[in-house]
């Protein structure tokens, strides 16, 4: 088992590693889904901790659909993380049908070369989560996909988990945020 906490300041960095966690997931703005945070931030808790660091790469909260200028700042955002020491980022665009945006996914993959990637819970938003997973498998870049098992009741959410996981090949699933019975 792989445990991982989403960290929104240099204190949660610190407690989560102390915890004895494998890595971090750093946002902000953690209530309306997580945002990219400061480059300050990012910097602090890289130094800081010795366990690996993700980066959440995602503009604003509006929704998953990014307008080019969107695309252009998350590019910037992950050069910088880059240079930051950032084990990784979290990233994920969908089109206005709610289907992954594979043109805007395959630019934000040529910056992160040298990072772990993990494709964020947009999935979730998408038609078919399952067949998404299937898509995100043609990115030996993408290590690992983060869901919920998209909307539903539980049992239909742990079903869908399972079908993703068996149709994404060797991307890991990361379980989290959401996913509670009853």
């Amino acid at each position: 088992m792989y445990i991982e906490f989403i960290a929104t300041t240099i204190e949660d960095a610190l407690l989560i590693e102390k915890s004895g966690a494998d890595r971090i997931e750093l946002v902000s703005a953690l209530a309306e889904g997580g945002l990219t945070p400061s480059h300050a931030l990012i910097e602090a808790v890289v130094s800081s901790v010795k366990i690996p660091v993700n980066v959440m790469v995602r503009p604003h909260s509006q929704s998953f659909c990014y307008t080019e200028n969107d695309l252009g700042i998350m590019k910037k955002d992950i050069q910088i993380i880059r240079s930051l020491g950032a084990n990784g980022v979290v990233l994920g665009a969908l089109n206005e049908k709610n289907e992954i945006n594979r043109p805007y996914l395959e630019e934000l993959l040529t910056e992160c070369e040298g990072l772990e990637i993990t494709f964020h819970r947009a999935i979730d938003d998408t038609y078919d989560p399952v067949r998404s997973a299937e898509m995100l498998a043609q990115y030996p870049e993408i290590t690992t996909i983060l869901t919920s098992g998209g909307h539903g009741d539980f049992p239909s959410r742990m079903k869908t988990i399972q079908q993703m996981k068996r149709a994404c090949g060797d991307i890991a699933i990361l379980v989290g945020s959401g996913l509670k019975q009853g």
